[in-house]
């Protein structure tokens, strides 16, 4: 291993080490570093090689926009307008392959040198307004293969914190990941149409999405699904947001695991949504072959699973929502969980299989919680079905906290198809069906 010492690296959290580091990785194998503070700017991995940070060492990242990379410094990179992100980052990798990241040290992207003199939003006051410039997702790896991302702490992310895009063979266990709930945008681990990826042994308090899986191909110059994946073995929190978020972009999402999780504190459990936006031109992503097993929630909403994000658009999704199968679940929620289609695509073929949650809240509700999160309305059903077909409850049984006061059924179904099968425990059944 090359000791970024010996190149150069100061470590004192004041001198910039950057240049020194890049010398450590661009020598080959691993860069080492010994604990101590190192203040960087974007760092580039290569190929064979990686980083090994030792308990006690802190990459951290730089305060000046001019020690980052360009927006533009490769074809696959993209800044955000909608949410101004810079599309910097502090630790990169293009098209490159075997690279590890491990040690038990931290990676700190630095958050409070772009928020902390930002005021909070007038629209959404639990968050910060964004700031004029801030680096984006604080690991980028796009293209690459065989990588091995290990016992690290990922801290105080100014945008995502670790974003794999069109990767292959990566393997994500023991990160300890955490950022300010008050920073818009701060996801914990994206993965991107990435193929053969496993997640595990992770804890993940984000203020926005805890895991994604996404369905964005357009920047890449290999286009591919992203599937066979598997999540397991970790605990979850979401701010503002979801612990689990499927969708995004016009590609596909399949085949994939989420398994033994613990979710608390936080609005959506899962998100299973095809189409966020109402952009012409988008037709949102197919998802399908999805497994969510052995989970219990302590949250707001258990599942938010939609065609479209927005209630009534100018441009539904045409696409495919089928065999999604849940099962195992337990905790308490307090709002619906939402199956909806749009009447174009199509939602169909899925399971609710052992599962006992306490429905708590009351019932009908607005698009805003008394807590300040958005995202938060509920109808007085427990279970509300819009615009799918063959949708299955078995073995799922309903406690009603407080005797359900407020709320009128377990299932409600519009222009939908369900059954529920005798084994399940629905105390106030009054499930209708509208044409």
């Amino acid at each position: 291993m090359n000791n970024v010492r010996d190149f150069g690296a100061i470590g004192n959290g004041i001198s910039k080490d950057t240049a020194a580091i890049q010398k450590a990785i661009d020598a080959g194998g691993i860069a080492y570093f010994p604990p101590g503070v190192y203040l960087s700017g974007t760092i580039y991995l290569r190929s064979n090689g990686g980083l090994d940070l030792a308990p006690g060492a802190v990459l951290l990242g730089s305060p000046d926009p001019e020690d980052y990379n360009a927006a533009d410094f490769c074809p696959q990179n993209r800044a955000s307008v909608n949410e101004i992100a810079s599309g910097a980052h502090l630790i990169t990798a293009i098209e490159q392959e075997n690279i590890v990241i491990r040690g038990g040290g931290r990676i700190d992207a630095n958050s409070p040198a772009w928020f902390a003199e930002m005021p909070m939003n007038p629209h959404s006051p639990i968050v910060y307004q964004r700031p004029p410039w801030r680096p984006s997702q604080t690991i980028f790896l796009c293209e690459c293969k065989n990588l091995w991302i290990q016992n690290v702490e990922l801290a105080n992310a100014a945008y995502w914190s670790c974003f794999l895009h069109g990767c292959e063979n990566a393997t994500l266990s023991g990160l300890h990941i955490h950022s300010d709930d008050r920073v818009m945008n701060d996801d914990g681990i994206d993965l991107d149409c990435c193929s053969k990826v496993t997640v595990s042994d992770c804890i993940i308090d984000t203020g926005d999405d805890g895991i994604t899986l996404r369905g964005n191909s357009e920047p890449l110059k290999q286009k591919r699904a992203c599937e066979y994946i598997t999540v397991t073995n970790c605990v979850l929190r979401s701010g503002y947001a979801n612990a689990i978020r499927i969708g995004v972009g016009s590609g596909i999402v399949r085949h994939s695991v989420f398994n033994n999780i613990v979710v608390y504190d936080t609005r959506t459990a899962i998100c299973v949504v095809s189409k966020y936006s109402d952009r012409e031109g988008v037709n949102g992503t197919t998802i399908s072959d999805l497994a969510f097993r052995n989970l219990h929630v302590d949250v707001f909403r258990f599942l938010n699973l939609k065609l479209d994000n927005i209630p009534t658009p100018k441009f539904p999704t045409p696409t495919t929502m089928e065999r999604l199968v849940f099962s195992q679940i337990t905790g308490r929620v307090e709002l619906s969980t939402f199956v909806h289609g749009n009447g174009q695509g199509v939602i169909r073929d899925v399971t609710f299989a052992d599962m006992r949650l306490c429905q708590g809240g009351v019932g009908p509700a607005p698009d805003r919680h008394p807590r300040g999160r958005w995202g938060c309305a509920s109808t007085d059903a427990a279970f509300d079905l819009r615009h799918a077909q063959d949708i299955a409850f078995e073995r799922v049984r309903i406690d009603w906290e407080n005797n359900g006061a407020g709320w009128t059924s377990e299932v409600k179904a519009e222009n939908a198809t369900f059954t529920a099968a005798p084994t399940c425990h629905f105390p106030k059944m009054q499930a209708t069906a509208k044409a």
